[in-house]
């Protein structure tokens, strides 16, 4: 064999070499991708209060969060914002697309909807960890305590009369809805009424 075979030889091998590696390394590419959910990007907001330390976990292309409380044995107790639940934390998963809102005292408040109108406001006993308040309403949300006020949709049907703005916005192509304001004593679930009814704008 002269030494010209044995070069072609000897590139041809490693061209071989080449070939099975590229194989092997796409094969595992196209395998891995396959399943991308694990992959997901987790988004953590962290949010603070005397007697809890909330962390919400949101996953990127989904409506909603997972929120994990854990419980302070004293106000200045520090928590790390990573979701890791821990055998006394209080874990609420995402079923109704919901959010973090708001500490009320020894009560949690969360925000559920996919849309800027028609919104949902849930509340949380932290201590017994049970749902005390699922209502409509819209923001702000004013908390005082553990006493919450808000404007909540109300089942009148707008008109002109109780309405003067309803052609306004019909007119933009926009539905309109009559709210009250009230405010509820979430320790003791007393709902108030405050004042005339208003009537809102909605998508």
């Amino acid at each position: 064999m002269n030494k010209n075979s044995k070069i072609i030889i000897a590139v041809l091998v490693a061209l071989l070499l080449l070939a099975i590696r590229y194989i092997y390394v796409l094969k595992n590419i196209t395998t891995s991708s396959m399943d991308t959910s694990s992959f997901a990007i987790k988004e953590l907001k962290c949010y603070d209060s005397l007697q809890y330390f909330a962390i919400q976990e949101s996953l990127s292309g989904a409506v909603g969060a997972n929120i994990l409380i854990k419980y302070k044995v004293s106000p200045s107790s520090t928590f790390s914002c990573v979701y890791d639940i821990g055998s006394e934390d209080f874990e609420i998963k995402n079923t109704k697309s919901e959010y973090f809102l708001s500490f009320a005292d020894n009560f949690l408040l969360l925000d559920s909807g996919t849309g800027p109108s028609n919104r949902q406001l849930i509340a949380y006993d932290l201590r017994s960890k049970k749902l005390v308040l699922m209502d409509s309403y819209q923001g702000p949300v004013t908390v005082t305590g553990d006493n919450i006020t808000y404007l909540t949709k109300k089942d009148q049907k707008p008109s002109l009369q109780n309405c003067p703005d309803l052609s306004s916005y019909t007119a933009n192509g926009l539905n309109a809805l009559i709210m009250a304001k009230v405010s509820v004593d979430l320790a003791t679930g007393t709902k108030k009424e405050w004042g005339k009814n208003q009537c809102v704008a909605s998508q």
